[in-house]
């Protein structure tokens, strides 16, 4: 018989409490946000024959002469929000992608110390055996050299 989830309270509820906060504060912006069209009649946009990506090539690296219209630097820091934000998931992916038993961290690649799956077998070799005197491999299943 399976029990319900239990909610923990204390520290554990921090976390998710900041969450949904932020969740709340980023819904109220852009529910409050007018998403007007952006068109060139409106003073909004770019033109056609002008590569935004090098606008913000020129703007990332100060190149304020090269720039063809210029007023990039909007676009940028969206750019670079939006490459932290991506960055921050990356890093809390990995965060929570680590395993754990018994406390301690376990490496994905282990093939030696109690963290092996195969106990009392010894480690794979990835030319699958051994080299007679002859030069010729014999096929011994990996065993040791």
């Amino acid at each position: 018989m399976t029990t319900g989830p239990k909610l923990r309270l204390g520290k554990t509820l921090v976390p998710g409490l900041l969450a949904v906060g932020l969740f709340g504060v980023m819904a109220l912006i852009t529910l409050n946000t007018a998403f007007e069209p952006m068109t060139t009649a409106a003073g909004a946009g770019f033109p056609s024959d002008v590569s935004i990506t090098a606008e913000l090539g020129y703007a990332l690296f100060g190149f304020d002469e090269l720039q063809t219209i210029g007023g990039t630097e909007p676009f940028l820091a969206a750019v670079l929000l939006v490459a932290v934000a991506l960055d921050a998931a990356l890093d809390a992916s990995l965060v929570l992608a680590k395993r754990e038993e018994g406390g301690e961290p376990v490496s994905a690649l282990s093939s030696t110390g109690e963290a092996s799956s195969s106990e009392g077998q010894p480690p794979a070799v990835a030319d699958g055996g051994n080299r007679s005197d002859d030069g010729f491999r014999t096929e011994t299943g990996g065993e040791n050299r």
